[in-house]
């Protein structure tokens, strides 16, 4: 080798080893930029689970909003929600910023590169062709190497190696991870139902005084069965409703908007809310109907424009369709479902028959709405029960509550519209002859009618 070779071969080892310290500064900055990368990704994810951090915060508040005022209390006296979203804004900025510069500094180390490259080449072919042969295998084995360290990669690199092995990693632990999450779901569904569980309790609690009074009585307990009862309750069309308001009603279980809400209410109505396994069963049941109208299962093809999955679930998980409620149950019969004559009697014979003060009381026409089985069978006994304590003024136009009650005294009131239109009035009791037939014309419609009635019945 001449030593004009020899310094050629020299420059040319010398220049290799420039390009591998490039090679490194350039795999440096390519790391650097990954990792700003991977960290502006984090800050995203931070961003959005703060924004849904805010909307629970915000239905938290909706829903307390009247607990709040009856506890006389200020929410954000007990708690309070800080977010520094201008931080998270500015550490975005700075990893731009930081990336842009790596982005310059790349550049500027990959600036010398064509120039030894180009005098690598020049200086190659001056040699012999054993030393061009070891100088390209110099340089093919070089490249290998920076090639086998590319393809290796590391874990934040998605497409190298070390990157494909750590996301099949996570891939073969999503569905235990997915397994979690799912029993986390219905665990926090499971403590929602304590909670208006124990609003349930808390509320029979302040009226179990009244129940023992009413289980007490027994005029009550063995003829009008009253019982106060707390449970949690929601309406199926509400809940059908607002469900459909998220989820579109169009394909499998959900197609046609009377079908799918009826089968959404059966559901519904299928379950009972005071028990837990109950609630988080219903819960499941709901979302399997939901995501098998799905393609494959996928509920983003069932949703609504502009409408989330985490909606849905918020709403299906979060119970909040259910609220303890209280009623009174007559003979097994909620009072919302009585007649209006039925609820009314119903209140009446209660506050008779629970209130003990000795205050005369004022009742006017409470028979109005009811039948005469009902009046016999529900008021006299009560109205006969509470006038052995207090007095009670009644206006009637029954018989059953004026005769059947045994009033100590009838009061007549008669119009005289061609006098003046005067009103006098009569009283006595119902020994006396002219109240007597006060009594049977007013309240019987006379004696005639009266004899004529009982003519027709037959003799039980």
């Amino acid at each position: 080798m001449t030593p004009d070779q020899q310094a050629a071969a020299d420059r040319i080892t010398a220049i290799t080893a420039e390009i591998a310290v490039l090679d490194e500064k350039l795999a440096a900055v390519a790391k650097g930029r990954q990792a700003q990368a991977a960290r502006r990704r984090a800050i995203l994810n931070i961003q959005k689970r703060i924004e849904i951090l805010q909307t629970q915060f915000a239905d938290f508040l909706a829903v307390t909003a009247g607990d709040w005022t009856a506890a006389g209390l200020k929410y954000e006296e007990v708690v309070k929600l800080t977010i520094d979203g201008k931080r998270l804004s500015d550490e975005m900025e700075t990893s731009t910023a930081a990336e842009t510069a790596l982005a310059q500094q790349s550049a500027a180390d990959e600036a010398p590169r064509p120039d030894l490259i180009a005098e690598r080449k020049r200086l190659t072919e001056t040699l012999n062709a054993p030393q061009q042969a070891y100088q390209a295998y110099l340089a093919a084995l070089k490249s290998w190497e920076a090639g086998l360290v590319a393809i290796e990669g590391s874990e934040t690199v998605p497409e190298s190696e070390k990157g494909l092995v750590a996301r099949l990693a996570q891939l073969d632990a999503l569905p235990e991870q997915r397994d979690t999450k799912l029993t986390q779901r219905r665990e926090l569904t499971r403590s929602l139902h304590k909670v208006l569980e124990e609003q349930r309790a808390s509320r029979a609690a302040l009226f179990e005084p009244i129940q023992k009074l009413v289980e007490g009585n027994k005029l009550i307990g063995a003829n009008y069965s009253l019982e106060f009862q707390a449970r949690l309750r929601g309406a199926s069309q509400d809940f059908a409703d607002h469900v459909f308001s998220i989820v579109k009603q169009q394909s499998g279980a959900l197609r046609g908007q009377s079908e799918s809400t009826n089968a959404m209410k059966a559901i519904f109505d299928n379950f009972d809310f005071s028990s837990e396994d109950h609630t988080a069963q219903f819960v499941d049941e709901a979302l399997a109907m939901i995501t098998s109208a799905g393609a494959g299962g996928d509920i983003s093809g069932v949703l609504r424009k502009d409408q989330e999955a985490r909606i849905l679930y918020d709403y299906l998980f979060g119970l909040s369709y259910l609220e303890p409620v209280y009623t009174l149950l007559f003979q097994d019969t909620a009072i919302e479902q009585l007649s209006p004559g039925q609820r009314g009697a119903l209140l009446l014979i209660f506050y008779l028959l629970v209130d003990t003060k000795r205050n005369p009381i004022v009742l006017d026409q409470p028979e109005e709405n009811l039948d005469n089985e009902t009046i016999v069978s529900l008021l006299v006994p009560v109205v006969k029960e509470a006038k052995r304590h207090r007095q009670i003024i009644m206006v009637t136009h029954n018989p059953n509550l004026a005769v059947v009650c045994d009033a100590e005294q009838i009061v007549h009131a008669f119009f005289d519209r061609a006098n003046s239109q005067r009103i006098t009035y009569q009283s006595g009791a119902i020994e006396d002859e002219e109240t007597n037939t006060h009594v049977v014309d007013v309240l019987e419609g006379t004696m005639k009618a009266f004899a004529n009635r009982g003519g027709k019945y037959h003799d039980h």
